[in-house]
């Protein structure tokens, strides 16, 4: 995706875990964010949600030592396996920025089961994009409150 918000700016909105996060990523509830942890790189927090096959939380660590990027690693969840990751990368673009998610999810546990079936066929990218796609539309008009 692309956005005419700044790469840094982007990232800064990524690294947010006041209760906004649960306004700008869908699958985040503020009543299911835990932070555990933060330093000047990185987070640990649990998240979760309410799913068709019941609660799916996970704990992540989050990671943005490496210019550009904010890396979230599975440490522990009822779905996905420990060492599982997501990335979301920023960089300049036209202006702005563009915007992708990398996501490397192995599933596990009864209801990591339930949707396996599905998830590799499409579910689990036409969720990202989605979500992506609603986060960066948060980030500008968060940024638009600020002009």
């Amino acid at each position: 995706e692309e956005t005419p918000i700044a790469p840094e700016r982007v990232l800064e909105a990524a690294r947010d875990f006041s209760e906004w996060r649960a306004e700008a990523w869908p699958d985040v509830y503020v009543e299911h964010l835990e932070v555990h942890e933060t330093g000047d790189t990185f987070a640990e927090a649990t998240e979760g949600n309410p799913w068709p096959i019941g609660f799916v939380w996970e704990r992540l660590r989050y990671d943005w030592s490496e210019p550009g990027a904010v890396k979230g690693t599975v440490t522990d969840s009822n779905i996905f396996k420990p060492g599982s990751t997501w990335e979301l990368h920023a960089s300049p673009a036209g202006g702005g920025s563009r915007v992708e998610i990398i996501a490397v999810r192995n599933l596990r546990g009864f209801k990591g089961r339930l949707i396996w079936p599905v998830f590799p066929l499409g579910l689990a990218k036409k969720t990202v994009a989605e979500h992506l796609r609603h986060f960066l539309s948060k980030v500008e008009e968060r940024e638009a409150a600020r002009a």
